[in-house]
């Protein structure tokens, strides 16, 4: 009968394993001839240099020295720092500052130092630099526009350090306050400076007494001739016509009911 499997082991000299040769040869994992006790090697067991658990010889399971995957240093979480780079606290600054009418040089100074500090990714904060360059620029302008009005304004008002005589001014008056303007003479004015006197000891009584009856013998008499016209309209201004002191300055203008288009003196 034929064995299916083409082993048959009713076969006289037939390994049923396939493992034998012929009689008297020794099969795999048996000491042949000549090597008493050598020991054979079993086909299912691995070799016995082998670590059947795939682990490196000298025991010990310990990371590789290389470390772990992420860059940790020694191979253990939390001992790296972030490498990513910091906000520039100077272009932080900047941009604060820029928001400030008097320190937005200051800011767009900063601003410009900052872009520098943040150039190719070293820092980060180089919107808020550019930020402060643009907030600094606008603010300085408007600061700037503003002084100049201010100045300019401040530079027609006409205080008793500056009032002289034959100036013609605009008149203003606020709460009992009376603000004197400078004015071209050729333009239409409200009125003109006709007498500019120094408090002394010696005047201080009449002026107290009368600063627009004090003037008729503060404006010149060639002058006074002129103004024959416009003496009822002669007034008088002082730094405190409460408080009339030595050191003031009387200032005595026309302001006649139309306005004038020339000079009066």
């Amino acid at each position: 009968m034929s064995d299916p499997y083409g082993q048959n082991p009713n076969q006289p000299g037939q390994d049923p394993y396939g493992q034998g040769g012929q009689p008297g040869q020794p099969g795999p994992g048996q000491p042949g001839p000549g090597q008493p006790g050598q020991p054979g090697h079993s086909p299912y067991a691995p070799p016995p240099s082998a670590n059947p658990y795939g682990a490196p010889q000298g025991g010990g399971y310990g990371p590789p020295s290389g470390g772990y995957p992420g860059g940790y240093p020694g191979g253990y979480p939390g001992g790296a720092e972030s490498g990513q780079p910091k906000t520039d606290g100077l272009s932080v600054a900047a941009l604060v500052l820029s928001f400030l009418c008097c320190l937005a040089p200051v800011g767009l100074i900063l601003g410009i130092l900052g872009l520098s500090r943040t150039k190719g990714g070293q820092r980060k904060g180089r919107g808020l630099a550019i930020a402060a360059i643009i907030v600094g620029i606008v603010m300085t302008l408007a600061s700037a526009g503003v002084a100049t009005a201010v100045f300019i304004f401040a530079d027609s008002i006409v205080t008793p350090g500056n009032a002289k005589v034959g100036q013609c001014v605009d008149v203003e008056e606020d709460g009992g306050t009376v603000n004197l303007l400078k004015k071209d003479c050729t333009e239409k004015h409200d009125g003109e400076i006709v007498g500019v006197e120094k408090v002394t000891a010696s005047n201080l009584e009449d002026i107290e007494q009368s600063m627009a009856g004090y003037c008729a013998t503060a404006i010149d008499s060639d002058d006074l001739a002129k103004l024959s016209d416009y003496l009822t309209d002669i007034k008088a201004v002082i730094e405190d016509p409460k408080n009339v002191k030595k050191g003031d300055t009387l200032v005595c203008y026309v302001e006649p009911e139309e306005e004038l288009s020339e000079p009066l003196l």
